[in-house]
């Protein structure tokens, strides 16, 4: 411990190859009480301005955290129960393939529902649709909601449930299933039970003015400029737009007790089913167990223009997230300043 946790962390990105012009990156930590958040390179090619915790990002996959949480918020209002099922919810609307009937929604929020990441023909279809040279540039804005529900019919691809397999299609899917259930849209679920009561104003779909006018540029992973991902039919996978400061309450909520939308957010720390994962969390990884972060629950997130991460680590209280407008895994590096925030302290004032 050299008694300095901001030096050890700006140590940390200099060796990261995308925390300098024109490229920016956001740091938020959360120990002993204490919030921390810290900009570097730059918002845009023509300034030199440095992102800070007001900069807007497109956070990706933290999105299936929101819809995790707002799940587990709906399940402890007794909207529906762990074993409900979509043939318990669809039956009447939707016709379903025997092969998801008993398809539970507790499975959809913990990967363990058998369906892929994304269907193969789901990939055909919007192939057909977009043309393969446009295709990286927006994937998911070209599904519908109905390509959606219409996949169920068969279910092509699916295996059977139980073990872990990550899927933007289910978790995309549990969204439509609360969005049924409630008749609410996904986002104004979201904000309802989730970024409200959080104070969470900044966290959006659709962007505010103000969002627009804090968001970060994104590029691609070869440099070239990108554009926001939409995801009209799989909100619930990675639509939601975020700054540093407003994850940080979340983290925060996700550690402390103030606030009655903690009760809900710490259950889904626990692990399900076969231990890989939580409610939406990720559990520790073998890297993050040999380094030391075997307390941790995670997730990651990465779209055309933007990637992020998040940790809480729930021995030690503390948290970790970064959002960047360079589309590149930053995993690694979440899991080293994750590290960092346990090992070393604040300097002295």
């Amino acid at each position: 411990n050299n008694e300095n946790l901001e030096v050890a962390i700006d140590s940390e990105i200099k060796k990261y190859p995308y925390a300098g012009a024109p490229y920016g990156l956001v740091i938020g930590v959360y120990k002993d009480g204490e919030v921390f958040i810290k900009g570097y390179g730059t918002t845009s090619q023509d300034n030199m301005i440095a992102p800070d915790g007001s900069t807007i990002f497109q956070i990706a996959s933290l999105t299936k955290l929101f819809t995790a949480s707002t799940y587990q918020t709906l399940l402890d209002e007794d909207v529906f129960n762990m074993d409900t099922t979509l043939n318990d919810i669809l039956a009447e609307g939707v016709v379903l393939s025997p092969l998801v009937q008993d398809t539970t929604l507790r499975q959809l929020a913990t990967h363990t529902s058998g369906f892929p990441n994304i269907p193969a023909s789901l990939e055909t279809e919007v192939e057909k649709i977009s043309g393969s040279e446009s295709l990286l540039q927006n994937p998911y804005g070209y599904l519908t909601t109905d390509h959606v529900f219409d996949y169920l019919q068969t279910a092509d691809g699916k295996r059977l449930p139980g073990n872990f397999q990550y899927s933007n299609y289910g978790m995309g899917l549990l969204g439509h299933i609360m969005e049924f259930e409630t008749q609410k849209d996904l986002e104004t679920l979201v904000a309802e039970k989730v970024l409200a009561p959080l104070n969470m104003n900044n966290t959006a779909i659709t962007l505010t003015s103000e969002m627009n006018n804090n968001l970060i540029q994104g590029y691609a992973e070869d440099g070239a400029p990108g554009q926001l991902w939409t995801f009209s039919s799989l909100s619930g996978a990675g639509a939601f737009n975020s700054n540093v400061a407003d994850m940080m309450k979340f983290i925060q909520a996700n550690i402390e007790d103030n606030t009655h939308v903690s009760v809900s957010l710490k259950k889904m720390h626990e692990q399900q089913f076969n231990g890989d994962i939580g409610i939406g969390w990720m559990q520790p990884t073998f890297v993050d167990r040999f380094i030391g972060n075997q307390h941790i629950i995670w997730h990651n997130g990465r779209v055309g223009g933007y990637a992020s991460y998040i940790s809480v680590d729930t021995e030690n209280q503390t948290g970790v997230v970064i959002l960047s407008n360079k589309s590149g895994d930053v995993t690694m590096l979440g899991m080293i300043v994750t590290r960092l925030v346990r090992t070393q302290s604040w300097a002295s004032p």
